[in-house]
C-alpha cells in the first residue's frame, strides 16, 4: 500500500498595494489633464491658420475677389473641421 501527501494552500485574494487607487486615481486625472491640453493646444493652432488665411484672403480682395472668396469659405471649413 502507498500513501500520497497533499499540500493545499489557501488562495487568498491578492490586494493592491497600498496607496496604488491614489496613484492611479492621480494618473488619471493628469492624463485627462494632458488630453484637454492637447484639445486646446490642436484648436489654438486652428485658430492661427484660419486667420492667416483671411488675412491673405483679405489682401486679395482687391485683385482677385473670387479667389479671396475661396480662401475665406476654405479658412472657415478649416477651422470647423475635426480630427
Amino acid at each position: 500500500m502507498s500513501t500520497t501527501t497533499v499540500t493545499l494552500s489557501a488562495n487568498l485574494p491578492a490586494h493592491a498595494p497600498r496607496g496604488a487607487a491614489l496613484v492611479a486615481n492621480v494618473y488619471d486625472l493628469l492624463a485627462a489633464a494632458g488630453a484637454w491640453l492637447r484639445a486646446r493646444s490642436e484648436h489654438n493652432r486652428r485658430v492661427r491658420e484660419a486667420a492667416a488665411v483671411r488675412r491673405l484672403a483679405s489682401s486679395l480682395r482687391d485683385s482677385d475677389p473670387g479667389f479671396a472668396a475661396d480662401l475665406l469659405a476654405a479658412a472657415d471649413r478649416h477651422f470647423e473641421a475635426r480630427g
